[in-house]
């Protein structure tokens, strides 16, 4: 509120005692941008802030939903497990203790804000994820796509169950409301675990936002809100993640 308020108003944004014409004829928006946890906790920020009107566009990298999965299929939950395991028999009974847990943080995650039948207005949203990661697993934020009824793109590396394929922007329209885009680092991929072992360290949770494709759709979106294809012709196949 602030921002698009009171902060307009500063004597530090007058120039010769006047306000910058640009804030006169197009106040700046605002854009919530999280990562990692970030994104995970963004996710629920942007939901609940949706019907206030106080974000216009949301970047989400590297999220996921519900906690309770991605705590359990995390990397850095190990240290965690081991902690947990002294006092309890088995992985099964971690299993259940974050699902009753889950019912807590239901009420601060978009899986949890966003089920139905509860219909709150969201802001438009990019959700960037990295296939192969090892931090927060894709599946996380293929599930939370699926809460914000979001859509892929037509170059996205794979289908996904439930996510919808929709036109990136053109000069009718500004794209999907809700959008996902995966980049897919194909050795991290095909070695991530098919059991209940933790996978092996790598650097996708990193390179997704580092990487040059994704920093330009965040560009356009910010500066523009229309969302574009960064993986027209195969552009979101790496063979490794190195960055």
């Amino acid at each position: 509120h602030f921002s698009q308020n009171g902060m307009l108003e500063m004597r530090w944004l007058e120039f010769e005692g006047s306000r910058l014409p640009s804030f006169e004829s197009r106040p700046p928006v605002s854009v919530f941008y999280g990562i990692s946890q970030g994104g995970i906790l963004g996710a629920g920020y942007t939901s609940l802030s949706g019907a206030t009107g106080l974000i216009h566009r949301g970047i989400l990298g590297s999220p996921g939903s519900p906690f309770a999965l991605v705590l359990s299929r995390s990397l850095d939950f190990s240290s965690y497990d081991v902690l947990l395991l002294m006092n309890f028999y088995t992985n099964r009974h971690v299993r259940i203790l974050l699902g009753l847990v889950q019912m807590g943080w239901d009420s601060t995650e978009a899986s949890g804000v966003l089920a139905l039948p509860v219909s709150e207005p969201i802001p438009r949203i990019l959700i960037q994820a990295g296939l192969g990661d090892p931090v927060v697993p894709t599946i996380a934020a293929e599930a939370l796509a699926r809460a914000f009824d979001a859509s892929i793109l037509p170059g996205n590396p794979r289908t996904i169950f439930g996510v919808p394929t929709l036109q990136a922007a053109n000069e009718t329209w500004d794209g999907p409301h809700v959008t996902l885009t995966e980049l897919l680092y194909e050795k991290e991929f095909n070695s991530l675990p098919l059991d209940d072992v933790v996978a092996a360290p790598n650097s996708v949770h990193y390179c997704v936002r580092l990487d040059n494709k994704l920093i330009k759709q965040i560009a356009e979106f910010v500066n523009s809100g229309r969302v574009i294809d960064p993986c027209v012709e195969g552009q979101c196949r790496r063979s490794s993640a190195i960055c």
